[in-house]
């Protein structure tokens, strides 16, 4: 009997602690049930929350659009800035080689000039001998003048002589 008394009263203390254990766990899960209610209260709060802040994000979403077409035209605007620069480069380039045949051409109308000039000085100086020469030409061509009047004369005179004389040529 003593062995059932011992075994009764350790079922009774098994049985005591199994009912402390289970209301322990119920106690437990009462407050992770309380627990598991606030968090699901926080989600349906932050989800109230994200869809406002949605609602409030769609100007910026609109916005960021609008900044990102900003910045594909600023994109497009650099690329052919880019473009432009190296084609105003070209153009300075060229320029750059017009200004040296410019300066080259300069040069060389500078030393024609200076030629022109001597040439000018030396054609003043021939002009009193072309003038002499020109008087003497003239003179010359006065001369010869009268000498062709003179030679016409002469021809004029031997025709004259030769139909004179165009009778001794029937002579044997």
């Amino acid at each position: 009997m003593k062995s059932k008394i011992i075994f009764l009263l350790i079922n009774l203390t098994l049985f005591g602690l199994f009912g402390w254990g289970t209301v322990q766990q119920i106690t437990n899960q009462q407050k992770t049930n309380q627990v598991m209610a606030e968090v699901h209260q926080n989600i349906q709060e932050a989800h109230r929350l994200t869809v406002v802040t949605n609602q409030q994000l769609k100007p910026l979403h609109q916005t960021v659009n609008t900044i990102t077409q900003m910045n594909n035209k600023l994109e497009n605007t650099r690329g052919r800035l880019m473009r432009m620069n190296g084609s105003l480069h070209r153009v300075t380039q060229s320029e750059q080689k017009i200004v040296t045949g410019l300066e080259l051409l300069n040069g060389h109308t500078s030393t024609v000039s200076n030629q022109l000039n001597q040439l000018q000085e030396i054609n003043q100086q021939l002009v009193p001998e072309s003038t002499e020469v020109a008087k003497q030409t003239s003179t010359e061509n006065t001369y010869l003048k009268k000498l062709s009047g003179l030679t016409h004369t002469s021809i004029q005179e031997l025709t004259r002589l030769n139909q004179k004389l165009i009778w001794l040529s029937y002579l044997p």
